[in-house]
């Protein structure tokens, strides 16, 4: 999926995209368009074609499956991650 550079992004607060939302969910799966939700001015959410996000999903799935590809070839015995997670303090 790729999106026009003149494609422009709409800007909705949560009510008017509650009104709305049936249209916006079609704009977005027909024509790839992108609506963001905002609250007071700064965007928290939006919505955006399935496409867009099962494409970042199969980006940071690759990302990922490569870090741990390069981390299993690395020399030296494997840490538990029990002991991983305690020695970032993060358990």
């Amino acid at each position: 999926m790729s999106v026009a550079p003149e494609q422009r992004h709409d800007e909705l607060t949560a009510s008017e995209a509650r009104q709305g939302f049936a249209g916006i969910v079609g704009r977005a799966e027909h024509a790839g368009s992108v609506t963001y939700i905002v609250r007071h001015g700064k965007r928290v959410a939006a919505v955006v074609p399935a496409e867009a996000v099962e494409l970042l999903d199969r980006i940071e799935d690759d990302y990922w499956s490569s870090r741990a590809r390069e981390a299993l070839a690395e020399p030296g015995e494997s840490v538990p991650h029990e002991q991983a997670m305690r020695e970032l303090g993060l358990a």
